[in-house]
């Protein structure tokens, strides 16, 4: 399963599926992060604003979106392969 940090990443991981999660906006200091062996997250912790929003936004509040632009298809493909 590949997935944003939302409902169904969090029934995969409650389903022991193996799982990449997307945290944009989103923290593990939220308490939603998912504790799972089976679970790769791709984040990137560098963008100074983040996190923004406990359950993220559909715009980003500073017109940048960074958090999201930063996480590319081939950090989601590493995390892939390190399942």
């Amino acid at each position: 399963m590949i997935s944003s940090d939302s409902g169904p990443l969090h029934a995969a991981v409650a389903l022991k599926k193996p799982t990449v999660g997307i945290f944009g906006s989103t923290t593990r200091e939220f308490g939603f992060f998912p504790l799972f062996s089976g679970v790769r997250v791709v984040e990137d912790n560098s963008v100074e604003c983040r996190p923004c929003d406990v359950h993220g936004l559909e715009a980003c509040p500073k017109g940048h979106f960074d958090c999201m632009k930063r996480l590319t298809p081939d950090k989601v493909v590493e995390a892939l392969k390190n399942l």
